[in-house]
């Protein structure tokens, strides 16, 4: 049977919005004398058990937390090539001196040519100290021509070279590729976002054929829209990322999840999301604090696609915008728009009357985009 994310509407009918003070910082519960029993999932067809709750270590890892989660039971680390100018790999490379062999280990490239595969792979080796990756992610793969022949062949080539164990791909529209990596047939593991807040039939669809055809499925954004600072007045409960991650691993389809964390407390509050049930209390939580960032965050349904007559990448930009306000972390954000053609970043939509795009989710697409491109330009 499909997960089925309608599930949710059961709440609805009776909860009276707005919520305020539904979920208070005071409910905090202590933290346990002993950690929590982590739980596992296959990831796919690949045979690796892995940590429901995974790390992202994102653009500048924390070793403490990285070492901890290890301690914990983690062991599945997400970084990239490209995080930081290869500061992410050489740092987790560190944290995980000598318990490599306790950890599956997944880095991407951006690189779409032969060569620069091989280059970037050899490059996250050195940086990682280790001989081998488990998984190499094509990383962000938005469209099908993303997903180049001579990238895969290089993959494969470095597959057969033991220097991965597994291939997989990185998508934030996986509806837009989901057929192309099925044609392709080679991936054994696809990370794409999903959470409450990016919950779409469409992209659910995508995530069960994928499953369905074998590919272990790792969850990222899982966190981005219920923690964090957010650009007006809204109360941020204290326990909204162990409630948002609860709700990701009720999918039988979600092999593990990749939320960034920057301390070792966020690290221990996650941790529980792997032993403790997701109740009508948290399901509250995520659809009240859901409908206060409806003008705030895309949900990625990618509807204005091609509709800005400046060529503005709307769903694009805002995603880099909230990795500023929601996910609290200006570099990343910074980073990835100044990586946009100069045309598109000196494009300013305070200069239209009116925006072209109407979003069907209800975001403030003009308000969020000239915010975006004056803090991040």
């Amino acid at each position: 049977m499909k997960f089925d994310v309608s599930r949710r509407k059961f709440l609805q009918a009776g909860l009276a919005l707005p919520a305020v003070g539904l979920v208070s910082p005071h409910r905090l519960q202590a933290a346990p004398q002993a950690p929590p029993p982590t739980a596992y999932r296959l990831l796919g067809k690949t045979g690796l058990k892995v940590s429901t709750v995974g790390s992202g270590v994102g653009i500048t890892p924390e070793p403490e937390v990285i070492t901890r989660a290890i301690d914990l039971g983690i062991n599945y680390f997400d970084t990239a090539r490209g995080y930081g100018e290869g500061n992410s790999e050489r740092i987790t490379g560190a944290a995980i001196k000598g318990k490599r062999n306790r950890i599956v280990l997944a880095s991407k490239t951006d690189a779409r040519t032969r060569a620069d595969v091989f280059h970037d792979m050899d490059a996250s080796l050195k940086a990682l100290d280790t001989e081998y990756l488990d998984i190499w992610h094509l990383h962000s793969r938005d469209t099908p021509d993303a997903i180049t022949d001579e990238a895969v062949e290089a993959c494969l080539r470095l597959k057969e070279q033991g220097k991965t164990r597994f291939i997989g791909v990185s998508a934030h529209d996986i509806h837009a590729v989901v057929d192309k990596i099925l044609e392709v047939g080679q991936f054994d593991v696809v990370q794409t976002n999903y959470s409450y807040a990016l919950s779409a039939p469409f992209r659910q669809s995508a995530i069960d054929r994928l499953h369905e055809a074998g590919m272990g499925i790792v969850a990222m954004k899982v966190i981005i829209a219920v923690a964090g600072f957010v650009p007006r007045d809204i109360e941020l409960p204290d326990e909204g990322p162990l409630a948002a991650i609860k709700w990701v691993l009720l999918n039988p389809a979600i092999s593990t999840t990749v939320p960034y964390m920057e301390n070792v407390d966020q690290l221990e509050m996650n941790v529980r999301a792997m032993s403790e049930a997701y109740t009508p209390e948290d399901e509250k939580m995520l659809y009240v604090r859901n409908e206060r960032i409806r003008p705030l965050y895309c949900r990625m349904c990618y509807g204005c696609k091609g509709k800005c007559p400046k060529g503005v990448p709307v769903t694009d930009e805002l995603r880099f915008l909230a990795y500023h306000d929601f996910g609290r972390n200006s570099r990343q954000a910074r980073e990835n728009f100044l990586k946009l053609p100069a045309t598109i970043r000196n494009v300013d939509c305070s200069d239209c009357a009116s925006c072209a795009i109407q979003c069907p989710n209800g975001v403030e697409v003009q308000k969020r985009l000239i915010r975006a491109q004056s803090l991040l330009g």
